[in-house]
């Protein structure tokens, strides 16, 4: 990948945005987009007369993004300050007001399942500089499953004999019960998966990482869904229906509020087809991470990067929030959460093939998490349950006492 992409000469707005394509010319733009410029009349009768097929985002690269009037930040937000506010809009979609005896209890239980996940887990622990599942050693990961089922299996039997709070209720049991699932199968398919790219000599697929991702998830009660299992999702940009099926959603379950949107998601997610990468400690850590600096083989970072912007914009219509929508973007065993707040105005414009030069609508990103290294499985794991009981809070009224 070319360094020079990451620089531009001038900066675009108080913000300060800083893109590859910010000197591209208007006229270039417009091409990236079908068409020469805004006055073209073969492209207006062509859309018209329905003789354009439609564009899906998994063609899309950072250029075709930013011509659309939306970047990437420049740095790295801390994922408490970057999801704080989507949370407190969902709490209000969700009417977690008007289930407030039910929110606290799911809260008290979310710690003991953080607790019981951290002491799960901790066998399966990599170093703080792995960064491939491929090449782990299969006879390890034998070793390491087996340390992990027998911790599930004393939490268990902890919960049956020794009367803690958590074993009172039927809730409790219902959420333990999805969680203790939902590690059981992540355990499985993540030893089955290390034996099987380790045995054949292989690098892992993005479908695997895909399935990867979904498993460790249903760890934190999340309600994953594969993209391609639903219709694909359609909006009209600039007048050309532009389709987005991402690799994963996360979708809510049951009823909640009235005011939020039938068969809504959470998150949308978009795996890399990455061969090959590395990404160091520090680089990883530092406070002014940016996510152009990726750097893998298999598939460049500006279509990975357009790749997802598209979904995040195109899933905004399922989103369960107004004018925001969540995001993860997934390489190989590390995710990035993501967050676009939309203008309102600016989505008109788009619908309607209006100018958007002076459209900024910003995608917010955390710094990568490697869920295989204890220290960022932990500090991604608040958050992850967090998300998974608001996924699960409509289905739950009736199992309160």
């Amino acid at each position: 990948m070319d360094d020079s992409s990451n620089s531009s000469d001038s900066s675009i707005s108080s913000n300060s945005i800083l893109s590859p394509c910010s000197s591209t010319s208007a006229s270039e733009l417009m091409r990236k987009r079908g068409r020469s410029s805004s006055s073209d009349d073969s492209y207006t009768f062509g859309v018209k007369c329905g003789r354009f097929a439609e564009d899906h985002v998994s063609e899309w690269d950072i250029c075709k993004l930013e011509s659309f009037g939306i970047f990437y930040d420049e740095k790295a937000t801390e994922l408490s300050e970057l999801y704080e506010s989507a949370l407190k809009d969902l709490y209000l979609v969700l009417g977690i007001k008007d289930h407030a005896t039910l929110w606290s209890k799911l809260l008290e239980i979310k710690e003991f399942l953080v607790e019981s996940t951290k002491s799960c887990m901790h066998s399966l622990d990599v170093d703080e500089e792995f960064s491939e599942i491929d090449s782990m050693s299969r006879f390890v990961v034998v070793k390491e499953t087996e340390k992990c089922l027998q911790a599930i299996a004393k939490i268990k039997e902890e919960m049956a004999t020794k009367g803690s709070a958590l074993s009172m209720d039927y809730l409790s049991w219902h959420i333990y019960g999805i969680w203790h699932t939902g590690i059981l199968e992540y355990i499985e398919y993540y030893s089955d998966l290390v034996k099987e790219l380790r045995s054949h000599g292989r690098c892992g697929m993005v479908g695997e990482f895909s399935q990867l991702l979904m498993f460790f998830s249903k760890i934190f009660l999340l309600n994953a869904m594969r993209g391609n299992a639903l219709p694909k999702m359609q909006m009209m940009l600039d007048g050309v229906a532009t389709t987005s099926v991402p690799d994963l959603r996360y979708r809510l379950q049951g009823e909640c509020h009235s005011g939020f949107k039938s068969n809504s998601s959470l998150l949308t997610v978009t795996v890399g087809e990455v061969k090959r990468w590395s990404l160091s400690h520090e680089v990883k850590t530092t406070a002014d991470f940016n996510i152009r600096n990726l750097k893998f083989t298999g598939q460049s970072v500006e279509s990975l990067l357009g790749q997802h912007g598209g979904e995040v914009l195109v899933e905004w219509k399922k989103s369960a929030l107004q004018d925001t929508n969540l995001g993860i973007i997934c390489v190989k065993n590390t995710i990035i959460f993501t967050c676009l707040k939309l203008d309102r105005e600016h989505l008109s414009n788009l619908a309607h093939g209006h100018s958007v030069e002076n459209e900024r609508s910003v995608i917010r990103y955390s710094k990568p998490y490697n869920f295989l290294v204890r220290k960022d499985r932990e500090e991604i794991m608040n958050t992850m349950f967090h998300l998974g009981l608001l996924c699960r809070l409509g289905s739950l009224h009736w199992l309160l006492d």
